[in-house]
Parts: structure tokens; C-alpha cells; sequence
């Protein structure tokens, strides 16, 4: 389930008027992920996650700013956490497996014991 690379991905965070690039570690692994509004009744998997949070590939895509909660399942623990849509991208269904869709989410407040989990996860994968 787990494995693949680590990459600099500048994101784009609204500040107002302006947008602010940022570089963030993301690494390129592909992890089962439940998410939904009020109950996590959708599945996907993700694309590459960090600290932070991470790109949820799926046609299935909430508005920005939608508050979401979200369910990662790494092969020994699994983790639930409240989210934000920080972008979403669909495609018409008949291109979803030849064009990229998902969802750029963000974390609010990742516990600390999420934290240490990614960090050690990452070593393990020597990213």
C-alpha cells in the first residue's frame, strides 16, 4: 500500500487577495482514505500526503472550503482527522482514469500522535 517518493510540491494557499507559494514535503504513496460531510462514506486513496495533509484522488470532490472528516489506513494504524477542501478538480466520469481529479485537503489540528506516526513512516521509507 505504502512506498513511492518524496517530492518538493509548491502549494497554493489563499491569503487574501494574493496566493502564497509554499514548498512542502509531500511523499508520493497511495494509502486507502474513508471520507465524507458528517460520516466517511466514501472511499479513495491518496496521492501523496504530508504532515499537513494530502491529495485525495476521486471523482467524487467537495466544494473548497468544505469541512470534511477523513479516515487514512496505513497497514498498522489507522487515523481519523477533521479536514478543509483546499481545491477539487472533476472530470466528466468517461476521462476520470485518463485525466487527474481530486481533492487537495488540509488538516485541522493533525494530533501529535499523527505527527510522530508521519514521521516515522517517513523514516521507514528513508524519504
Amino acid at each position: 500500500m505504502a512506498g513511492g517518493r518524496s517530492t518538493s510540491v509548491p502549494q497554493k494557499f489563499p491569503t487574501g487577495g494574493r496566493k502564497e507559494k509554499r514548498v512542502i514535503r509531500r511523499a508520493k504513496t497511495r494509502v486507502l482514505c474513508r471520507y465524507g460531510v458528517t460520516v466517511a462514506d466514501k472511499t479513495a486513496f491518496t496521492k501523496n500526503i504530508s504532515e499537513s495533509g494530502l491529495f485525495l484522488k476521486s471523482n467524487q470532490v467537495f466544494r473548497p472550503g468544505t469541512t470534511i472528516q477523513l479516515t487514512l489506513q496505513f497497514p498498522d494504524r489507522t487515523f481519523s482527522f477533521w479536514a478543509t477542501v483546499v481545491w477539487a478538480k472533476q472530470v466528466p466520469p468517461q476521462l476520470a482514469h485518463l485525466l487527474e481529479c481530486g481533492m487537495g485537503i488540509r488538516f485541522i489540528n493533525p494530533s501529535p500522535e499523527w505527527l510522530a506516526y508521519y514521521e516515522n513512516w517517513k523514516r521507514k521509507l528513508g524519504l
